[in-house]
Parts: structure tokens; C-alpha cells; sequence
């Protein structure tokens, strides 16, 4: 998992490829004609779940394209967008979900494959965000500097990167308190699981400390107070880390399991900005759209003989458009689980958010 979570940061790197999750931050892409940016992206959960959020351009920004990456995973996974891959692909094989208006406000495109640069990139931050978690504590969030040139040579327009520890709690009823207390989305536990599946665990993610990033002062202020730390640090110490305040939550995520297989359930809130979410999805992979309870929803298939994403074998999920809520289900990669168990859990959910 939400890995991982923000919102609006431009880069200046020239790659042409794609790979974030959790879970929490905003890239603003150039033209689609210019060379694409890299973001890296923190992300904590145990399950990816690629999502990429077009946000309606503000005023001052028109002819810029806004995604809102959230992914799930392990560790973090880094993104490289080409502008033209999430409208590019064939029918055929992939969904568009449409509004009453006809505008296409879901879809899933293909995953661009990992290049060298990306898969350096994502080592490198993967392991200054690891040793950050390790200084933190369950529960505690915070901003970050690393003195690192392969680092910030690909973060010139957002240096300071965030990374949060999940609280992983045991019940059900405690999370639904953290839920509660944070605002995150709420949603009850299924009354239709899979035989021998319970609740494993779960934990929710902070909403992004600084949504906007450098066109906010407070992110450039610390910015400054991080990047001076650095310079007037002795040689050998390339970390400086600044724990922040926060109290409000925008993602649920719940595990339940069965032995080493498990059923994973995301509930994110989307701003009432975006106007189009992107579910990425392997190329063999197979995806069709579904109608449960009177709402449509997506559901992609891992080919068997296709490199699986670590969202697992089967993905189903929807937008819930009143509530400005992306719920996402799946399981692992190696899971026994059909498309009938997962529609039977989104019924449970669906009957209870109505």
C-alpha cells in the first residue's frame, strides 16, 4: 500500500518513460510534446494500487496537464510519465468510465515499462526513505533532505521528500476510531469474506502536509531550513529529517487474511478538482467493466503469463463521484480468489455506503 501522498510539484528531467504510491504527492507535467519529469513518491502500504488523478488546470496554469499519482507498495516505486500513455490504447483492451455529461472520468491505460534511470532512481530513493521510517515512530510523518547528488539532481523543483510510518491496528473497531478521529473515509468491514479470511490489520495516511508543494511558502521555509542543515553539516552526514504535525487522514486501507493470502481494501478521497482517474494495468492483462448494485466498476485480471503488478492477481474498484471517494479491492499475486469473491465484497461495501 496508499504508498502511498502530494499534490502539484514540477520536475525537469528528461525521460520518456513511466513508474510512484502511496501514496501522496501531486506531479504537474509539461506539455506533452516536451520531455516528461520524474517524481518520486513515498508510499507505505503493502499493495500497489497505480493511480494516476487529472486535476482541472487553475487559473495560470492553463495548457498544463495535473496528475495526482497514489500507489500502494512496499516500497516506493517511481513514476516516469509520457503525456500521450494514459489516452493511447486501444478499446479494446482497456475501460473509459463516463459522467452524465460524457466526459471520461475513469479509465485504465498501460504501464509503461521501467528504464535503467528509473529503476536507479527508485533503488536510491528506497533506501533514504527506508532509513528515514526507521527513524520515525508508528504514526509519525515527516519532511526530509538528503544530501545525495543522484538524488537531487532528479528533485530540483521539490528537494524535500516525505515518508510516513503507518500504525498498523489489530481491530477493526480501532481502526474505525482512527478513521473517526483523522476524517478518513469510512467504510464497514465485509459481511461476505471468502472463507477464513479476517481482519488482519489496517492503518490510515495523513493528507499531504503541503498540497502545492513549492507554490506553498511554508514548504519553500522549510526547504531553506533543511537545505541550510545540510551545509553546515559535517562531512558524512547526508539526513535531515523534520517531523511534522497532523491530524487528518484522507485514506483508509484494511488487510484481510488467510495464511499468506489476503484481500486488500483502499478508500481514498480525491479533491473535487480531478476530473479523471487513471488505473494502470499490464498490457496482457484483462479488464472489463462490471455493473454491481447499479454502479459501474473496473475489474483487471493479472495474465498469467504476463509479469503481474503488486497489486496482485485480481483488481476490482469504482468511483464513488458524490462522495469524492476511489475504492479499490484486490489480493495477492499468487491468490486463489475469483472475480466473484471480490464483486461479493463490493457489495458488501456498496450496500453500506448507500
Amino acid at each position: 500500500m496508499r504508498e502511498l501522498q502530494n499534490r502539484t510539484q514540477k520536475q525537469s528531467l528528461k525521460y520518456t518513460d513511466l513508474q510512484d504510491r502511496g501514496f501522496k504527492n501531486m506531479d504537474k507535467l509539461t506539455e506533452p510534446e516536451n520531455a516528461l519529469k520524474i517524481q518520486a513518491f513515498d508510499v507505505s502500504d503493502k499493495v500497489m494500487e497505480q493511480v494516476y488523478q487529472k486535476a482541472t488546470p487553475k487559473k495560470g496554469n492553463i495548457g498544463k496537464i495535473h496528475f495526482q499519482p497514489r500507489i500502494t507498495v512496499p516500497i516506493m516505486i517511481l513514476l516516469f510519465v509520457v503525456g500521450a500513455s494514459v489516452t493511447g490504447y486501444a478499446a479494446s483492451q482497456y475501460l473509459e468510465f463516463r459522467n452524465s455529461k460524457g466526459d471520461v472520468v475513469l479509465n485504465t491505460a498501460k504501464t509503461p515499462a521501467e528504464t535503467d534511470a528509473s529503476k536507479t532512481y527508485t533503488s536510491t530513493y528506497a533506501r533514504w526513505n527506508e532509513k528515514v521510517k526507521n527513524r520515525l515512530q508508528p504514526g509519525e510523518y515527516a519532511a526530509y533532505y538528503v544530501k545525495d547528488d543522484s538524488m537531487n539532481q532528479n528533485n530540483l523543483s521539490n528537494p524535500v521528500l516525505f515518508a510516513y510510518k503507518p500504525a498498523e491496528l489489530s481491530s477493526f473497531n480501532s481502526l474505525q476510531a482512527e478513521i473517526k478521529r483523522t476524517e478518513a473515509p469510512l467504510f464497514s468491514t465485509p459481511t461476505h469474506l471468502p472463507d477464513g479470511y479476517k481482519f488482519n490489520f489496517g492503518y490510515i495516511y495523513p493528507v499531504a502536509a503541503y498540497p502545492g508543494m513549492m507554490d506553498k511558502k511554508e514548504y519553500r521555509a522549510l526547504t531553506d531550513k533543511l537545505m541550510q542543515q545540510a551545509k553546515a553539516a559535517p562531512k558524512g552526514e547526508n539526513l535531515f529529517i523534520q517531523k511534522l504535525n497532523w491530524d487528518k487522514a484522507d485514506s483508509s486501507f484494511a488487510r484481510y487474511a488467510r495464511g499468506n493470502d489476503y484481500v486488500n481494501i483502499t478508500v481514498s478521497k480525491y479533491t473535487p478538482e480531478v476530473t479523471k482517474t487513471t488505473i494502470m494495468q499490464n498490457e496482457q492483462d484483462s479488464a472489463e467493466e462490471l455493473t454491481i448494485k447499479g454502479t459501474k466498476v473496473y475489474y483487471i485480471r493479472a495474465n498469467e503469463a504476463s509479469k503481474p503488478l503488486e497489486a496482485g492477481k485480481n483488481r476490482l474498484g469504482w468511483l464513488d463521484e458524490k462522495r469524492h471517494v476511489h475504492y479499490n479491492i484486490s489480493d495477492n499475486q499468487d491468490s486463489p480468489l475469483t472475480r466473484e469473491d471480490l464483486v461479493r465484497i463490493a457489495e458488501d461495501l456498496l450496500n453500506a455506503s448507500s
